[in-house]
Formats: structure tokens, C-alpha cells, sequence
């Protein structure tokens, strides 16, 4: 480890990033304990989101009580874009499978956000400072380690998918500053779980909303007002 990366490794605030991972990770064992006691707590649409209370409460308490501040925003470089990206799918998601679908989609957003606020609206940005792949690593380990359960098989590809998706939507993130496109991106693989995708109808439409997204976020953009002064 070279001189300036040790550099960069020791402006970290390293005392917010605990109390941030202290607190995510004690309210995630706090579900995980309820749901092994209680079992009917898992099919409750509260509690579900409940279990991803825990990056956005540490991120929350750490930077209220170090006074860390965060570029990263609900709307991000564009608001319209933003609501768009939330509500399309959604209406699209309804139409298709019921109004039952298109609420579970806006649930799985939902959740998406809280864990993204953590993740990325926080962590990320404190290790900004480190190049890509080291900042993506430590993400990965920590997000990784907060979500076994203990009774998960198939630890390594779920390590390398969280890979990819630290990379993925830390790319996003850092492009759009978007927490709600984040938060998206998150949802929708959460919302295809299920055997969801071996429906034809439905894959042909999870493709096109990340196309979609992909469209308004990278290659449309509206002219700026330019202000004209009479002469």
C-alpha cells in the first residue's frame, strides 16, 4: 500500500463508519432473531421493510452526531428523472400483473431506499476518496456480512453478485447522485425474485425498465432556460 493511499485511508472518519455499522448491523440481527421466533413476522409487508431499517438508521445517527454531510440526495441531478424512474415501473408493473404487482414494486423501491441510504448515501460517499475498486471492496465486505443470515448456502455467488451490484449501483450513484435511482436498481432485483423472471411477459419487461432508465438517465437531457436580457 503506497504512501497516498494510506494518505487517503487515514482521513476516513473510521469512528462514524463504526457507529454506522454497529447500529446497521445490531438492528439487523434484532430481525433476523424475530422472524427465527416468530415466523409469520417474514410474510408481514411492515417487517419486510423493517429489515432494512438498519443502513438508514446508522447512516442517519452518524452523520447527526459527527456532522457528516453527504452530496448524494433523494433526487440526486434531476428530480423529474427521479419520480420518473419510481413511478413508470410501477404503472407498468400494475398494468401488467394487477395493482397488487405494482404496489409490490413500489414496496420493493421502497426497501431499496432504505438500505441505499446506507450504502451508498453514506458509505460510499465517506470512502469517495479511495480509488474505485477499494471503496467497492469495502462495501462489498460490509454488505456482505450484514446480510447472512447464518443459514445461507451459497456464499460465494452471493458474494460476487453483491460485487457487481456494489460496482453497479456505486456507478449509478456516483453518475446520477440519484438515492431514488438507486434505490431502483436495488427494488427491481429484489422484486424478480421469486421465479418471476421465467415469465416471458414479465422479463420482457423487467429488460425494459432498465432500458428505460438507462435512456432518460444517460441520453436525454432538456435544455437549460438561458436567460435573455432585452436590449
Amino acid at each position: 500500500m503506497n504512501k497516498k493511499t494510506i494518505t487517503r485511508f487515514i482521513k476516513i472518519g473510521f469512528v462514524p463508519l463504526l457507529c454506522f455499522y454497529v447500529i446497521a448491523l445490531t438492528l439487523r440481527l434484532t430481525t433476523i432473531a424475530l422472524a427465527n421466533k416468530y415466523p409469520m413476522l417474514r410474510e408481514n409487508y411492515l417487517f419486510q421493510l423493517s429489515t432494512g431499517l438498519g443502513p438508514a438508521i446508522g447512516a442517519f445517527v452518524a452523520m447527526a452526531v459527527f456532522k457528516r454531510k453527504t452530496e448524494y440526495t433523494l433526487t440526486g441531478k434531476s428530480v423529474w428523472k427521479s419520480v420518473v424512474t419510481i413511478l413508470v415501473p410501477c404503472l407498468v408493473f400494475g398494468i401488467i400483473g394487477g395493482w397488487n404487482m405494482g404496489g409490490m414494486c413500489l414496496l420493493a423501491f421502497t426497501y431499496g431506499l432504505l438500505e441505499e441510504y446506507g450504502w451508498r448515501g453514506f458509505l460510499q460517499y465517506e470512502l469517495r476518496g479511495l480509488p474505485m475498486w477499494q471503496y467497492v471492496l469495502i462495501i462489498t465486505v460490509m454488505w456482505f456480512l450484514w446480510h447472512l443470515d447464518f443459514n445461507q448456502r451459497n456464499l460465494l455467488p452471493f458474494f460476487v453478485l453483491l460485487l457487481f451490484a456494489s460496482w453497479g449501483i456505486g456507478k449509478v450513484m456516483t453518475d446520477t447522485h440519484s438515492l431514488l435511482f438507486c434505490a431502483a436498481f436495488h427494488g427491481i432485483v429484489n422484486f424478480s425474485k421469486h421465479g418471476l423472471l421465467a415469465d416471458t411477459t414479465f422479463l420482457i419487461t423487467f429488460v425494459s425498465v432498465i432500458a428505460f432508465w438507462i435512456v432518460i438517465w444517460y441520453f436525454i437531457y432538456l435544455p437549460k432556460k438561458q436567460n435573455i436580457q432585452n436590449r
